[in-house]
């Protein structure tokens, strides 16, 4: 299991891991949606929204175009 915990630069970790992955039977996770859920669930609880996973799920494709 290799999970990128990075979300920021040039992310060599996660693409060295994912050019790896099938060779060395690796499970490759990366950590961008872990990211954009932790920092909703602060912005929800201090604006009061509730964060459905379909907003989940908007908030982290429109954050994926900004990466």
């Amino acid at each position: 299991m290799v999970w990128e915990l990075n979300y920021r630069g040039e992310l060599d970790f996660l693409r060295a891991a994912r050019e790896q992955s099938d060779r060395a039977g690796l499970r490759v996770e990366d950590g961008w949606r872990y990211f954009v859920h932790g920092w909703s669930q602060v912005v929800a609880e201090v604006f009061d929204v509730a964060l459905t996973p379909d907003l989940v799920d908007e908030l982290s494709r429109v954050a994926a175009e900004a990466r």
